[in-house]
């Protein structure tokens, strides 16, 4: 080996050799500050063992499985089987021919299969089959590709000529586990008995004498030139240039299944036996069943084009991404996942407690707390140091433990005279009283100099309280003591307890939590975030109103920078300083307050927060730790800051026109229905959370965001003309990708198309002339005739761009004319209402029984509405399955009965002669025109409180109210 890389070597063990003897923590496992997650077949993963992984040009992730190859965009798993063609549609080997973009799926009886993408659904093209079960391909060239079999060895195909090499050739074994081309162009094969490398000139393989015999499944030509080997437990490395070989310094516990250098340089190493762990001289730390693995078999590795890392094993996929947030939980390391208090400890550590006990982390390690005390696996609940760094710790069950140094000093429950065995929380106050909330009231105790506790005092509802289960305790720096209840706001002054009263803002009773800068003391509730302003002595309330997704609050806290942090049981609010500062100080209650919201999908392993002394952390470094019921989430601002945030590529997957695939610039016949987009970011650093935005222009006026985790848009009966569908993905807060975009063109009917219109034009020229010929008053006649015939045409026509299809009512450009012509005519005087109906569920009815019954039961939903509904100005089919009613005049007063009746009558429709036991509901928002308004704000106020008569169980009448 050159001296250049034995060098190398030698300083990369110097180094973490000095990192290891000088560390006074045990070394983090390589994945500790990366979120995790796991798919299998409860997931839809159609087999548990991943055997490969690899990502086509268009940035689908593709997966070898033994069901199949399996395609991923992040939300579903698409598997191919029979179609392959393959003799055994069981997958070993999956990828991209970089020459081609095709990809291909080996299999278990030697079969090869090539796959093409299309917007029609693509297709596979079998191959002539190999001689036996093919584990590997490797594509040297457009024309030739070498593959790895397990018995007969290396087959060359080049064209359509196949050579075989085997133990004649040079091989050590026929049995073939991997195949790689380094980059002076040799072909290295690794065998269960050692590795060879390919001898053009000689045209047979030769094995290196300095390289040892045993299994051989990892072979990387490496980005400095060097050729890494894995044989048995060892590595190593061949120099390019002269074939030398050096060990590599480190052994790994069980026999290298997968050697994978990343795009961006890293080292991957995978194990039969205890699963993962990056490449270093020192002694591996490996990722395993304890850190979060399903499985320490690793199967496969991969890296995609986010620089999140794949593993594969025999239990499911594993994904490991660098997120806003990841967790520490019962299968990582923290040995329980219910977790209730956070704090951080002298030494920069944190301490977490919960149902399983306290421990420890620093540096992403998980350390034990260093003490004999039985509270280290008490159930925790609270958390509090005084200023000689003793900690006192609330439990669930009994009561509070004292630790100095780690020693338990003290314990205090019932039996010692503390009664309320559960302290849910701890304030040490600035005149050295120990102050707990417990179940029985606020416990009160002088703290002795050696940090034991005097015999305690309580206060509970005879004092003034209004009720004795607290939550939470604050000391503000006026020296008040604020006291969080399950029945309201209180504060200890001067000895005495006084309730504070915030029912000018809010209906609020759980108090959870406080939290106090200069200016301001904020609390949370069960009814939003309130907010007291010292200076102004004025209360505010943050909830729904400003656009936040949930109101009930565990905890809150700001950050070194000021940004704003809610606790919630459905995730983490984020709101940025400036944002928050604006809503504080601007006098509409209902500013909309813009917000990240924080779930599983950003790296929590839960987004149930839950209630702690306390359950949120900011550290002195500036990271936030919040208490889950999966473990303590962790946000480190820097890691956040430096994810690649990359917009997710969009794809338009598939169009549909009445049930048809179609391909782009297909032409449509004038009498096509129903035509349907379906998309998806390929994004996978958190797919459920992608936002889209829409558009098909020529007949969208602006882009249209789809509700929901909707992926598929549909339009009916759309004009003639050429249209260009176009979508665009987003991360939150992120950029807008660059479109994906698919062009169709409808055809116009007869008497639609210019041509026509010319035919006849000249046909009526020449009956005129030939009329003037014979007699004037001819003339006069097939004028006549003609006008009469372009009326009846027109009206027709105008009939056609107004009714709906399926239904024959109106459709929605119908409708909105109508309801905008109201709107002006009346200047807003003459009574108007709107019903916005919604079907519920109506998807399940058309995934059930198809398309062709729900065009069905919507033709006799829209006839039932009819008859509900006579004396309705007009019903119009708004889209889908959901239809709008305008109501005016004296006919508004009736609009809850309307609903109520049209309602009823669906629900109690007999709809047997379509499908058995069939039976539909809808939901209904109502909204009464204000004076003033536009007709964009009536549809918005109905379609509000539509929204919220589905999220309020459906099949009921909300009405809008005038401030929505």
């Amino acid at each position: 080996m050159p001296i250049a890389y034995r060098q190398v070597i030698t300083l990369v063990l110097a180094i973490f050799t000095v990192c290891t003897v000088n560390g006074t923590e045990l070394d983090a496992p390589p994945l500790g500050d990366r979120a995790l997650r796991v798919w299998s077949t409860n997931d839809g993963l159609p087999h548990n063992s991943v055997n490969h992984i690899t990502q086509d040009s268009q940035g689908y992730l593709w997966i070898a499985s033994w069901e199949g190859p399996v395609r991923f965009n992040g939300r579903n798993f698409e598997l191919f089987a029979e179609e392959t063609g393959l003799p055994d549609p069981g997958s070993l080997y999956v990828a991209e021919n970089p020459f081609t973009k095709q990809m291909i799926s080996t299999g278990t009886r030697g079969g090869v299969s090539y796959y093409q993408s299309s917007p029609t659904g693509g297709y596979w093209t079998p191959q002539p089959r190999v001689f036996d079960r093919v584990d590997y391909a490797l594509f040297v060239s457009i024309d030739c590709t070498w593959y790895a079999t397990v018995n007969t060895g290396v087959v060359r195909e080049c064209g359509d000529t196949r050579t075989q090499y085997d133990k004649t050739q040079g091989l050590p074994s026929a049995k073939i586990l991997e195949l790689e081309q380094d980059q002076r162009g040799r072909i290295w094969a690794g065998t269960d008995a050692g590795v060879a490398y390919f001898d053009a000139q000689l045209n047979r393989f030769r094995t290196l004498e300095q390289l040892p015999q045993g299994y051989s499944f990892g072979i990387v030509a490496a980005q400095d030139g060097a050729i890494y080997i894995s044989i048995g437990r060892a590595i190593f490395v061949v120099d390019p240039d002269d074939l030398s070989v050096t060990e590599w310094p480190a052994q790994y516990p069980s026999t290298i299944t997968e050697l994978y250098q990343a795009p961006e340089g890293s080292f991957w190493i995978g194990t039969h036996e205890h699963g993962i762990s990056t490449l270093t001289p020192s002694s591996p730390q490996m990722v395993t069943i304890a850190e979060g693995l399903p499985n320490n078999h690793i199967l496969s590795i991969f890296m995609d084009s986010e620089n999140t890392l794949w593993v594969g094993t025999h239990r499911g996929l594993v994904q490991f991404r660098k997120a806003q947030f990841h967790s520490h939980h019962g299968e990582s390391g923290l040995g329980y996942d219910y977790v209730r208090a956070l704090t951080e400890a002298p030494d920069g550590s944190v301490l977490v407690g919960g149902l399983g006990g306290i421990k420890r982390i620093k540096d992403e390690a998980v350390l034990p707390l260093d003490t004999s005390s039985r509270v280290r696996s008490e159930s925790i609940l609270s958390f509090a140091y005084d200023r000689d760094q003793r900690l006192y710790i609330g439990t669930y069950t009994n009561g509070l433990y004292v630790l100095e140094n780690g020693r338990e000093i003290a314990h205090y429950n019932e039996n010692s005279g503390f009664p309320g065995n559960d302290i849910r929380g701890l304030l040490i106050s600035g005149d050295g009283y120990l102050y707990a909330a417990t179940s029985v009231g606020v416990l009160k105790s002088r703290m002795n100099d050696d940090g034991t506790l005097a015999t305690p005092s309580y206060f509970g509802v005879d004092d003034g309280l209004p009720d004795e289960v607290i939550y939470a305790l604050h000391q503000t720096r006026s020296g008040e003591i604020l006291i969080g209840s399950m029945r309201g706001l209180s504060k200890l002054s001067n000895g005495k307890i006084e309730p504070i009263d915030v029912s000018s803002v809010s209906n609020a009773e759980f108090i959870f939590g406080f939290y106090e800068d200069e200016a301001r003391i904020y609390i949370t509730s069960d009814r939003g975030l309130l907010v007291y302003t010292k200076k102004l002595d004025r209360w505010q309330v943050f909830d729904a109103d400003n656009g936040l997704p949930t109101i009930k609050y565990f905890d809150v806290i700001r950050d070194h920078k000021g940004d704003l942090w809610l606790a919630s049981g459905r995730g983490l609010i984020y709101v940025a300083a400036q944002d928050f500062d604006f809503a504080i100080n601007d006098d509409n209650p209902a500013t909309p307050l813009p917000h990240t919201f924080y779930q599983h999908h950003h790296g929590l392993a839960s987004a149930q927060i839950n209630t702690g002394g306390p359950p949120m952390l900011v550290t002195k470094d500036g990271e936030l730790w919040v208490a889950t019921s999966r473990g303590a989430g962790h946000y480190s601002p820097a890691q956040s800051k430096a994810i690649r945030q990359t917009p997710p590529q969009p794809v338009i997957e598939k169009v549909i026109s009445d049930g048809h695939a179609i391909s782009e610039n297909t032409y449509l016949e004038p009498d096509s229905g129903r035509i349907e987009f379906q998309f998806v970011g390929l994004g996978y650093q958190y797919s459920e959370s992608i936002l889209y935005r829409m558009q098909l222009a020529g007949y969208d006026e602006d882009w249209v965001k789809p509700t929901g985790s909707q992926l598929i848009a549909s339009y009916t009966e759309l004009p003639p003309g050429a249209f260009i569908f176009q979508v665009q993905a987003a991360y939150p807060n992120g950029e807008w990708s660059d479109s994906a975009t698919f062009t169709v063109h409808k055809l116009p009917t007869l008497w639609q198309r210019p041509s026509i219109w010319v035919a006849l034009a000249l046909a009526s020229l020449l009956l005129v002339w030939l009329a003037f010929q014979l007699r004037i008053y001819t003339v006069t006649r097939s004028k006549e005739r003609l006008q009469q015939l372009v009326r009846e045409q027109t009206e027709t026509l105008q009939q056609l761009a107004h009714q709906d299809s399926l239904t024959t009512l109106a459709n929605r450009r119908a409708f909105d004319e109508l309801l905008r012509q109201k709107v002006a005519q009346h200047g807003g005087q003459q009574p108007l209402a709107l019903i916005l109906m919604d079907l519920d569920h109506f998807k399940e009815v058309n995934d059930r029984y198809l398309h062709t019954t729900g065009d069905q039961v919507l033709k006799r939903v829209a006839r039932l509405i009819r008859d509900s509904a006579p004396e309705s100005d007009m019903i119009a089919r708004w889209g889908g399955e959901e239809f709008a009613i305008l109501l005016s005049g004296a006919q508004t007063a009736n609009l809850v009965p309307i609903c109520e009746r049209i309602r009823t009558t669906l629900m109690n429709a007999d709809l047997h002669d379509l499908v058995s036991n069939l039976s539909v509901t809808g939901s209904f928002g109502g909204a009464t025109y204000h004076p003033g308004e536009t007709a964009a704000s009536l549809i918005r106020r109905a379609d509000k409180a539509l929204y919220r008569a589905k999220h309020n169980g459906r099949n009921r009448i909300e009405i809008a109210h005038q401030e929505e």
